[in-house]
């Protein structure tokens, strides 16, 4: 499928993801996850000013997984030296360097199990939020699940100097 045919499939205003050779529509989201994915991304934003050699992309960025899938993360970053030309492009033929994920009650486990393998087989660290227990799962691709809790900062040490305050974020 061309970009242009995978824009054409979708519905005015709605998500999708390309994956296993099908658009995969995304259910609406709730407001507080769309409260939370601002602040999320206002970390990320101020995080990237800091550290110039990163940037950071919303839930509308499309990146290419190693299995050929095209994956919309709530939010993400990469490092600026993986864009070869300096450019940004529509869409990226590469994973994120990190993906940040929040929970939905409409997302079945079947998916949730889809986009971690992957995230994990593109050599994705991952970042999972569960707003209702206040609860951050890290992923790397080569180590075992670490859990974060309301009351400590996220620290990824992939990203130098990356720290995020989990009570700040899960304040509202």
């Amino acid at each position: 499928m061309t970009w242009e045919e995978f824009l054409a499939a979708g519905e005015e205003e709605q998500r999708w993801e390309w994956v296993d050779g099908e658009v995969e529509f995304m259910s609406p989201v709730n407001l507080r996850h769309e409260q939370f994915l601002v602040l999320l991304i206002t970390h990320l934003g101020l995080f990237w000013r800091a550290h110039p050699e990163w940037t950071c992309f919303a839930s509308n960025g499309v990146f290419t997984m190693a299995s050929g899938n095209w994956r919309m993360p709530d939010a993400s970053l990469v490092r600026k030296a993986r864009f070869a030309s300096g450019q940004i492009p529509v869409k990226a033929d590469f994973a994120p360097d990190v993906a940040f994920e929040i929970y939905s009650p409409t997302d079945s486990p079947g998916q949730i199990q889809r986009k971690r393998k992957d995230y994990q087989e593109s050599g994705v660290v991952q970042v999972w939020f569960d707003l209702e227990r206040h609860l951050v799962e890290l992923i790397y691709p080569d180590r075992p699940l670490q859990y974060f809790e309301k009351n400590q900062a996220l620290v990824i040490d992939t990203v130098p100097g990356f720290s995020l305050n989990l009570e700040e974020l899960y304040s509202t």
